[in-house]
């Protein structure tokens, strides 16, 4: 501490011991001997999982055969004219507070 206070005076700054209290800790600490990891930080494709349909199937035979299935299994639905995977539709449900005890005219126009 004291050796940094004399530099700052050299260079014509002046220091406030009580400002600089926080810097005393920090001084008295020992280095520790770890080393520093530098290096090169892997890249963002290499640190991103697998797809999960990969996942689930092991060798790369096997895989191949379930794409061959799945592609077959299109093609049906296809030629029936069926409903495939992107046509699935989750219909929003109506908040029935919202709309019950709304009619226009008669006795049931209001609750």
């Amino acid at each position: 501490m004291n050796r940094l206070e004399e530099e700052m005076q050299e260079l014509g700054v002046e220091v406030n011991t009580k400002r600089m209290k926080n810097l005393q800790g920090q001084a008295q600490k020992p280095q520790l001997g770890k080393k520093i990891k530098v290096g090169r930080s892997p890249s963002l494709s290499a640190s991103r999982p697998a797809p999960r349909d990969e996942l689930a199937i092991p060798n790369k035979e096997t895989r191949a055969k379930a794409a061959k299935l799945r592609v077959n299994a299109m093609k049906r639905l296809r030629r029936e004219a069926r409903k495939g995977e992107a046509d699935r539709h989750v219909y929003d449900l109506k908040p029935k507070h919202l709309f019950s005890g709304k009619r226009k005219m008669g006795k049931t126009d209001r609750r």
